[in-house]
Order: C-alpha cells, then sequence, then structure tokens
C-alpha cells in the first residue's frame, strides 16, 4: 500500500489512547473504516489520486482531519 505510513500515524493520532492493546486499536480502526465505508487500500488509493491532481499528502491529510474535526 503506497501510502500505508502517512495513514497509520494518522490513525495513531486520531484513535489510539494509551489504554488501548494492540487488539483494541485494531478493532478501533476496523470500526472507524467500517462507520466510513472505506478501506484502508481505499484512503490510500484517493491519497493517491489526489498527488496526481496536485495536492501533496501533508495538505491531504490536514484537509481530513479539518473534515473530520480534529487538529
Amino acid at each position: 500500500m503506497k501510502h500505508e505510513i502517512e495513514i497509520d500515524k494518522l490513525l495513531k493520532e486520531l484513535i489510539y489512547e494509551n489504554w488501548m492493546d494492540d487488539e483494541d486499536y485494531r478493532e478501533a480502526t476496523d470500526l472507524a473504516f467500517n462507520a466510513m465505508g472505506i478501506t484502508k487500500q481505499k484512503l490510500s488509493d484517493d491519497i493517491d489520486a489526489g498527488v496526481r491532481n496536485g495536492y501533496t499528502v501533508e495538505q491531504q491529510i490536514e484537509l481530513l482531519k479539518r473534515f473530520l474535526n480534529v487538529s
């Protein structure tokens, strides 16, 4: 997956809590993707499409954070 590192960093920032073990974190990320109706691969593909359209990965991540109302 092309943008896995960036997506993992974003997920850690948005979802991870200190009390979570690996299983809790994996379950939370799975639930988040299911709720949004996407997959990690789809998100990576969408980021790649944005890059091809002239937007940096960083710009897209910041826009996604704003859309999700987090900073």
